[in-house]
């Protein structure tokens, strides 16, 4: 039997877990995607009717068309997030409690080191590097496989790195490719009304109400 005790890593999504915003919705949107364009080309994508890939370049032809897809423009765009209530305090709670701390998102790589190192997160993961050509314009996406097998494969490799079973990490998250990582763990968290709220082992209101049982 496990005992909350035995917990030793705790593991964060990005987007509307530790932060308000979705980065990628945002992007679209300073690039001159429409919001009915934004969620044509998602559920193509969640359904399984087209690649990552295939989505990328409608978005990117999007990008190329209307927008101003600089590295200096996008990063300012995908850096101008807003952190949850609570976000900041309850970081600070678990390190002082001695849990190590990761992140692991589907958004991209700037953003999973950026928000790491200004909370003070060990372990971090972004799954899309973002790739500028010699003008500094946005040329391609690097992804490797998934966003749900990116996340399994950073969740098994940080525990390996920690010499930690699985099922000692405690993964908080609200979309569907962090129910990988509620199977992998058996420790899924979310929030009430989330999408996966069905899916996890502990609902919660707030970031605050780790502390219930963390």
């Amino acid at each position: 039997m496990l005992f909350m005790e035995d917990i030793k890593l705790v593991v964060f999504d990005f987007n509307k877990t530790l932060v308000k915003e979705n980065t990628w919705y945002e992007l679209n949107m300073a690039m001159g995607v429409t919001h009915e364009e934004d969620q044509k080309y998602l559920e193509l994508f969640e359904t399984g009717k087209i690649t990552y890939q295939e989505w990328w370049q409608h978005i990117k032809k999007i990008y190329d068309e209307r927008g101003n897809a600089t590295k200096e423009n996008i990063e300012k765009i995908v850096r101008n997030y807003t952190y949850v209530e609570g976000a900041k305090e309850i970081i600070e709670y678990l390190k002082e409690k001695g849990y190590t701390l990761a992140l692991i998102t589907g958004s991209m790589d700037v953003l999973a080191k950026d928000v790491a190192e200004e909370l003070g997160i060990e372990l971090y993961a972004g799954y899309n590097q973002l790739i500028f050509d010699h003008d500094h314009k946005l040329a391609r996406v690097v992804t490797h496989g998934t966003d749900h097998d990116f996340k399994a494969d950073m969740l098994w490799k940080f525990c390996n790195q920690l010499d930690i079973r699985v099922d000692q990490a405690v993964c908080v998250g609200d979309g569907d490719n962090d129910t990988v990582l509620f199977e992998i763990s058996k420790h899924g968290v979310t929030f009430t009304g989330s999408r996966v709220e069905d899916r996890a082992w502990k609902v919660i209101d707030k970031l605050e109400d780790l502390k219930g049982f963390l």
